[in-house]
């Protein structure tokens, strides 16, 4: 037997669809559906201990066991999909569907609360929100924070459904030159190349011989989600090359102290923000929170974006959060952090630039990679590695990688001011972005 027993944030029209998918999703699993004790308001459930959530949730009661109820609650998910994702998609938003068997005593005075505390654990139990490292003692003042280019692409005017309005929005483009040391650098480059704690790499000559093939392999650059994985390369060109598989799980997985260090200084970047790693719970383990890049002359790159919260696969963070633009107030702000690790990158000859496309206008922008420049990025802009010039030689340009996801500290927080109370740069409006 399953009973709804709590629902938050849906209209009564929007309630009867789910409820015909969950009712649908019994029948094939030979179980009853009841609503008689159903307890249900049309505004949701925003635990104050996370900002920025949908709040749509419903709540369903079980005697089913904990096998029956995950191979139940896999058939609501196909049920739900549909509805979200076919032709004429009956419901804009997601819902967060849990069924249970241990639920207390359901009031009118308490369900909000059992609902909010829900999405407390989904939080919870998927990592959604678990901050970086940060420094004991904030420098907030510290001019190593002032971007040297502060650029706006990609223009367009965008519809936020939350509060019925439209707004001018663009992307951002940021271009930090002081923001690590030469030392951190260096250490960071040594974590990627897998010789932090080991010579045996500084034996093998990547200017003559390219990346190490123990560290790095052809194909294995996977950093956005894998709609395209399979797909044949063209003749006569290369996939290009990303580290192996152990490689990603050391960087990802295993304590480095400049990485810590690191994250640590983006924490202090954006004090005004919970600032965490891509969690899992958005695109899966196809696309991991760290990752490198070491392009090498003849490679062939495309435009391509790491993310954008409109646009996320049925997942449990878009259960919780929700789907919608990039930027908008108390919203979760997906951005992308590059960092150029070379010891020497001679930009006039070897090239490699990262290239920033406008797409309505069809302009882009080029950003060289000067070793130790760190680029932040907006993760719904089009962007791409450029391969390096052939006087390059077999030399790879080194680049690490964060997907990162900035929380909202507080409701309706403005979370396209990223400078924080910093005096930076008048922005650079390029392309579209003039309005």
């Amino acid at each position: 037997v399953v009973d709804a027993t709590a629902c938050s944030g849906l209209s009564e029209n929007e309630l009867s669809v789910v409820m015909e998918a969950v009712q649908q999703a019994c029948q094939g699993g030979l179980v009853s559906c009841g609503t008689a004790n159903l307890k249900s308001t049309t505004v949701p459930c925003n635990p104050p201990s996370v900002i920025g959530t949908l709040g749509r949730v419903l709540l369903l009661q079980t005697n089913l066991d904990d096998d029956s109820i995950e191979i139940m609650q896999y058939s609501i998910a196909e049920q739900m999909d549909h509805l979200l994702y076919s032709e004429n998609p009956p419901l804009k938003q997601p819902v967060l569907i849990s069924m249970r068997n241990d639920i207390p005593l359901i009031t009118d005075d308490n369900f909000l609360d059992i609902l909010g505390s829900i999405v407390e654990q989904e939080v919870q139990m998927y990592e959604m929100t678990i901050p970086l490292p940060k420094h004991k003692t904030t420098h907030t003042s510290d001019s190593s924070f002032i971007p040297s280019l502060n650029l706006k692409i990609d223009g367009a005017q965008t519809i936020d459904e939350f509060r019925s309005t439209t707004f001018w929005d663009t992307s951002s483009v940021l271009i930090f030159d002081g923001l690590l040391s030469s030392e951190l650098r260096q250490v960071l480059l040594d974590v990627t190349l897998g010789r932090e704690d080991t010579k045996d790499d500084k034996n093998w000559d990547d200017e003559k011989k390219g990346p190490n093939p123990e560290r790095w392999i052809r194909g294995g650059l996977l950093d956005i989600p894998d709609e395209d994985e399979g797909k044949e390369v063209p003749p006569g060109e290369q996939p290009c090359w990303g580290l192996t598989d152990e490689a990603i799980e050391d960087l990802c997985f295993h304590h480095h102290d400049a990485i810590e260090e690191f994250e640590a200084i983006l924490t202090d970047l954006f004090p005004q923000f919970i600032v965490t790693r891509l969690p899992e719970a958005v695109f899966g383990s196809c696309v991991s929170p760290l990752t490198a890049n070491a392009p090498t002359f003849g490679d062939i790159f495309d435009f391509h974006i790491d993310g954008d919260p409109n646009l996320t696969p049925p997942s449990p963070f878009q259960d919780v959060f929700g789907r919608y633009p990039n930027r908008i107030a108390g919203k979760p702000r997906f951005m992308s952090c590059l960092l150029y690790l070379n010891d020497e990158w001679n930009e006039e000859e070897w090239g490699a630039p990262t290239k920033f496309l406008d797409i309505p206008t069809n302009t882009s922008y080029e950003v060289l990679p000067r070793p130790g420049r760190c680029i932040l990025m907006d993760q719904d802009v089009s962007h791409t590695v450029v391969a390096p010039n052939e006087a390059a030689g077999k030399r790879p340009r080194y680049s690490l990688v964060w997907k990162l996801i900035l929380h909202p500290k507080e409701p309706d927080q403005d979370m396209d001011n990223l400078a924080g109370g910093r005096v930076w740069p008048e922005p650079i409006l390029f392309g579209s972005a003039t309005p």
